[in-house]
């Protein structure tokens, strides 16, 4: 007898769909941390909308005692605003498979394990392509390049109209050296907290890093810093590698500042299995996984990017 689409909810609700949301996170190591460290926050409204302080109030001053005050109303912030980007990804057990599946808790289980891993892992990918693509193309979430830029306008805000808007960028220096990173970190440094704290870059890139570094600073405490075991480090931040960056990319982040988004009702939604015999596929049932959603950072000028590395 086939596989029965009672069945595969049963299974499915019990076991699977509620671990896909974790996995898709954990995938993207920088999806990961924005989860663990409470950055992904659930909300609603027909756009995403933030406040931007661009300017100081530049107010404070010494006085005599009996001075006048000359009050002013000085415009210093401005409203950040993201669309929201819908995603979906979905699966089909085709008659076939229903049958030639056969009966049996482990057979039953194994496919839709088998099923369950496939849509995770595809919105895993989509995500970390879209996170580190090289451009804003609309349809997708806004990428980390666009955010951590020195020229390109984000939410909505221009860095003509707001300079301090701007992100950190190097898209020339080739040659890897101590100094070139120290001058980076430095150089998005701000205020009394803003820095980057984790680096994201190429294997290729990361080995070459490697080399600048000597043995007892090459490392960071995996312990603390969320890390896997080998975590090569930059003024104790972690530099990590993610398949998606392009090659010669190099971002140094400030990852307090990012946050990523969800609709409410959207978080990684994942729907029952459901017949489709109605839809023309005969015996045949699906499902779908549905996440709106969009990269928010709340200061750009504490990251930086270096977009055109080659090696030391």
């Amino acid at each position: 007898m086939a596989l029965a689409v009672t069945e595969a909810n049963t299974v499915s609700t019990s076991i699977f769909d509620k671990t896909l949301t974790p996995q898709v996170y954990d995938s993207v190591d920088f999806l990961k941390w924005l989860r663990d460290n409470e950055k992904v926050r659930k909300t609603g409204g027909k756009n995403i909308t933030w406040p931007v302080r661009y300017k100081q109030l530049g107010r404070a001053t010494d006085v005599g005692w009996g001075e006048q005050e000359d009050f002013q109303s000085i415009p210093t912030r401005t409203q950040a605003v993201l669309e929201w980007q819908p995603y979906r990804v979905s699966t089909l057990i085709t008659w076939e498979q229903r049958v030639k599946n056969g009966k049996g808790k482990t057979r039953i289980v194994n496919l839709l394990e088998d099923k369950a891993k496939e849509i995770s892992e595809d919105m895993s990918n989509r995500m970390a392509t879209d996170l580190w693509a090289t451009s804003s193309v609309s349809g997708k979430i806004v990428p980390v390049y666009t955010i951590v830029d020195s020229a390109d306008s984000y939410a909505g805000i221009s860095v003509t109209d707001a300079p301090v808007w701007a992100g950190k960028e190097d898209s020339s220096s080739s040659k890897m050296t101590r100094a070139l990173f120290h001058s980076q970190v430095r150089a998005a440094e701000f205020g009394r907290e803003g820095k980057p704290t984790r680096h994201y870059t190429t294997r290729a890139i990361a080995a070459d890093y490697a080399t600048l570094l000597t043995a007892d600073e090459r490392y960071v405490d995996a312990d603390k810093m969320n890390t896997g075991p080998d975590a090569l480090s930059l003024f104790s931040k972690p530099v990590l590698t993610d398949p998606f960056i392009a090659s010669g990319d190099w971002f140094g982040l400030d990852a307090m500042q990012f946050e990523l988004w969800v609709f409410e009702e959207d978080d990684m939604d994942v729907s029952p299995w459901i017949e489709l015999g109605e839809s023309g596929y005969r015996k045949s049932m699906a499902k779908y996984v549905t996440n709106v959603c969009n990269l928010v950072c709340r200061k750009r000028r504490t990251s930086f990017k270096l977009t055109a590395l080659t090696g030391t």
